[in-house]
């Protein structure tokens, strides 16, 4: 930048802090007086004064480094430590640069001339008597907008501080849990005040998360760190390609063992497929054509289902499971290749203890997720089987799933008429009295009795 061109009347204006303003104002009025010395004490005045005001505006954020520092300045302060905030002050650029990240180490490199150059015209003794220190005109302007443009201008931006924020925010009850939520969330709580470098190793942490089982309190949380990743490839596209580079670095060398989770990666990102090596590509689409049924371990496999490459191979593992398989492959993730399965396996229950086990593990976790076509297969579900409308909690059951539906997506007309004729022969109508009464909730009209069907002569 030739700092000889810039107006310092017009770089006040792009101060963020007032305060800081006010005191970076002295420095320009001692400069443009001739004032050089005290332009430059003043101009570190205010910087260091913006740096603590930047680390209030990060601890309120919860950013712990910025905290940390906080208190051992207030402390010091509160009791009239001079030489502890003096300490404190000679090391603000480096805790700014190393810890909060604040300040990148380019600036770093122009700031501390600024201190230094600071320190020969604030201390005497900093210079030899016979030739006390005397900048340049040029010099003290460049420090001037140095301490604008690098620092008081910007927003503080997190650094490495977004990696212990997220991680406790992850596994919160607060964290958004609906796809798109989680992309708001995460665009303006971890990507819009991110220095971009940080923005970056976030998408790594993020991949190894899904692709590794690292950090090990994020391996249940796969539905809400995918949509997170996502919401950096959307949201924060110009770190997105130096992201992927690094996401396929790691399914190339990615260990055997944690293949599964590279093809539940690429069912959710599947752009990646055509990019990585042909070995690796050899090697994910052998997993999935030599995985047994009677032995399958890591569910997440299933979830290739959705990639035309797998699909036919994973229908077929699929198919093949057992009760237990299924029922822990839909507790994994309720697929939406699963649910045929699942109201096949609860249809036929044979007692009403199992019609309620398999309800609550085999189709209660498919809650928010089924359309009209599916409920419609439920309903007829639930009364093809007496051990199904018999049992005592189908009623409560078959309501809580049904409420979790949008009115769009709620039974068809024929599938509750069927439902109601068949309740109403079997005289189980007060059973289902709340079923009803929230089936007609959007207009739908009970169905007059059908006549009794005749005898066979």
């Amino acid at each position: 930048m030739d700092t000889g061109f810039v107006d310092l009347d017009i770089l006040l204006t792009r101060i963020r802090h007032p305060q800081s303003k006010v005191y970076f104002l002295d420095a320009v009025k001692a400069y443009k007086a001739g004032a050089l010395r005290g332009a430059l004490t003043s101009a570190w005045v205010a910087l260091v004064y913006d740096l603590i005001a930047k680390y209030r505006e990060l601890s309120a954020m919860g950013d712990a480094a910025a905290t940390a520092f906080l208190q051992s300045w207030d402390n010091a302060t509160a009791a009239g430590d001079i030489a502890k905030l003096l300490q404190l002050e000679g090391g603000i650029l480096e805790d700014a640069t190393t810890n909060t990240q604040v300040v990148n180490r380019i600036a770093k490199t122009h700031l501390e001339r600024l201190r230094e150059d600071r320190h020969l015209c604030a201390h005497p003794a900093f210079s030899a008597e016979a030739d006390l220190f005397e900048p340049s005109p040029e010099l003290v302007r460049l420090h001037l907008v140095n301490a604008v443009v690098l620092v008081l201008s910007q927003e503080p931006l997190q650094g490495k501080a977004i990696f212990d924020l997220y991680d406790v925010d992850v596994q919160s009850p607060g964290f958004p849990t609906t796809y798109e939520r989680i992309l708001d969330y995460v665009e303006q709580r971890y990507l819009a005040r991110v220095r971009a470098q940080n923005v970056r190793n976030f998408g790594t942490v993020l991949a190894k998360s899904l692709l590794k089982g690292v950090p090990a309190q994020w391996d249940p949380l796969h539905r809400k760190i995918i949509p997170s990743l996502v919401a950096l490839r959307d949201r924060a596209a110009p770190a997105w390609p130096d992201v992927a580079q690094a996401i396929i670095r790691l399914i190339d060398n990615l260990e055997p063992a944690n293949r599964p989770r590279a093809i539940a990666f690429i069912a959710a990102f599947p752009d990646f497929w055509p990019q990585l090596q042909e070995p690796t590509r050899t090697a994910l689409q052998a997993t999935i054509d030599n995985a047994d049924p009677a032995t399958l371990a890591d569910y997440r496999i299933l979830a290739g289902v959705t990639l035309p490459q797998f699909r036919a191979a994973l229908l077929a593992l699929i198919a093949g499971l057992d009760r237990e398989h299924l029922v822990n492959a839909v507790a994994s993730q309720p697929l939406a290749d699963l649910w045929a399965r699942a109201v096949e396996e609860y249809q036929g229950s044979g007692s009403w203890r199992r019609s309620e086990a398999n309800f609550s593990d085999l189709i209660t976790p498919f809650a928010g997720r089924l359309g009209s076509q599916q409920l419609d297969q439920l309903l007829d579900a639930v009364i093809d089987n007496g051990q199904n409308w018999d049992a005592a909690e189908t009623d409560t059951l078959l309501l809580a799933l049904l409420r979790n539906a949008t009115p769009a997506d709620r039974p068809s007309h024929d599938a509750r008429n069927r439902f109601y004729q068949h309740i109403r022969r079997m005289r189980r109508t007060d059973k289902y009295d709340d079923v009803l009464t929230f089936l007609q909730s959007d207009g739908w009209a009970l169905p007059p009795p059908e006549p009794p069907a005749e005898d066979d002569d």
